[in-house]
């Protein structure tokens, strides 16, 4: 859907940049369009930076090919002196974004043959019309909107929380590992593609966006790596173990509480309780028990990692609660 709007802007931007420049009067009216279209992005953001680029870089041209032709008149070898410069220094100057609009500008003095402030002026009106027009075009266009991140908060969070509750049934019930485990790699690569919609959606946020969503999905996308640590621990366990269970009881609780509220200060009480209870007990007595307490005992800290990350997120962001509100 995002191609489909893209293309609709460049279409619209390079159909009317191109009129008002053949309205006004402007020579190679239909470069205004061309101009037009190569401001044009996938996002807002993006969109606006790069055109700003590209107006400077694109003066930029204009005034140096101009200095160079009247210095040393207007034949290719000056115009190829021009590119080298023009070239080197636009990209020392990190706008090279207006390289190719600059050129082609530029190669329409070179046909004037002589200094012509009409021809100058025709050739600044052209780049204003047509950036001014594709600026225009990338901000009011209406296209992603805060509900749209909201959704996408709410399909992440359901997501992890299956990733957990499948944790859950994967310590209770070792013998089918590998379907467990294929089932979360789905989900971590659905999760992986809401964080790749979700950082094309924040660029379109163009005013008052603190980024908090982004951050809040980078988060989520965290907290899915250790889950995955998580997983990787869990598949070591070839038998059911009490402690498995318990564990697994409290990683179901932990799944209803995935949410956007700031639930993992009291996630970490319940947690500490019980590793207190596991660390009072009584030692194990055989090999296999101490290797797979061990393990356990890696994913109860790893857990609590999961947890600290959200709280460090609403620490970071604590009026986050209030965009649902």
């Amino acid at each position: 859907m995002r191609l489909f709007h893209t293309a609709v802007k460049m279409t619209l931007v390079g159909v009317i940049a191109s009129l008002i420049a053949k309205f006004i009067g402007l020579e190679y009216w239909l470069t205004a369009g061309i101009l037009a279209i190569l401001s044009i992005h996938l996002t807002k953001r993006e969109s606006v930076v790069i055109s700003s680029r590209r107006l400077v870089d694109s003066v930029f041209a204009l005034l140096l090919s101009t200095l160079l032709f009247i210095s040393f008149g207007y034949n290719y070898w000056v115009f190829f002196v021009f590119i080298f410069i023009f070239a080197y220094t636009s990209w020392m100057l990190k706008i090279s974004e207006g390289i190719v609009p600059g050129l082609v500008l530029v190669t329409h003095l070179l046909l004037a043959t002589e200094f012509s402030l009409s021809v100058l002026a025709n050739e600044l009106s052209l780049i204003f019309v047509s950036i001014g027009i594709a600026t225009i075009f990338n901000i009011l266009y209406p296209q992603s909107t805060e509900k749209e991140l909201v959704t996408h908060v709410r399909s992440i969070d359901q997501l992890v929380a299956d990733h957990l509750y499948m944790l859950a049934l994967l310590l209770k019930d070792p013998d089918y590992n590998e379907e467990y485990y294929r089932h979360y790699s789905t989900l971590d690569h659905k999760i992986q593609e809401y964080i790749d919609i979700v950082e094309l959606v924040d660029k379109d946020l163009l005013f008052q966006n603190d980024h908090s969503y982004l951050a809040y999905f980078h988060m989520r996308k965290e907290q899915t790596n250790y889950v995955r640590h998580m997983y990787l621990q869990a598949l070591k366990i070839k038998k059911l173990h009490p402690y498995a269970v318990d564990i697994a009881d409290y990683v179901i609780t932990l799944s209803n509480d995935i949410g956007l509220y700031n639930k993992a200060v009291q996630q970490l009480r319940n947690l500490d309780v019980i590793q207190q209870e596991f660390k009072v007990s009584s030692l194990p007595s055989t090999r296999e028990e101490f290797e797979i307490r061990a393990t356990l005992y890696q994913i109860l800290i790893e857990i609590e990692s999961l947890l600290v990350v959200k709280v460090d997120f609403h620490h970071q962001f604590p009026d986050f609660e209030e965009k649902y509100l």
